[in-house]
């Protein structure tokens, strides 16, 4: 299964050669800034996950754990 990180890496990947072969310069623009989006979304992430910030949803309290 595709990690969220790896999907916005290959989604970035995906606007790059999108933006080489499109020749209209706005839409050139607008996929690599998306690019840079998602790389930018996918360095947080990781960074995050290395520094054990990431968090699987918030933490249910056990009954006996009072």
């Amino acid at each position: 299964m595709m990690t969220q990180i790896e999907h916005l890496r290959e989604q970035a990947e995906r606007a790059e050669r999108l933006a080489r072969n499109v020749l209209d310069a706005v839409t050139v623009a607008q996929l690599l800034e998306a690019s840079e989006d998602y790389r930018s979304q996918a360095d947080r992430l990781e960074q995050r996950s290395r520094c054990g910030t990431m968090t699987q949803g918030p933490m249910q309290r056990l009954p006996w754990a009072d």
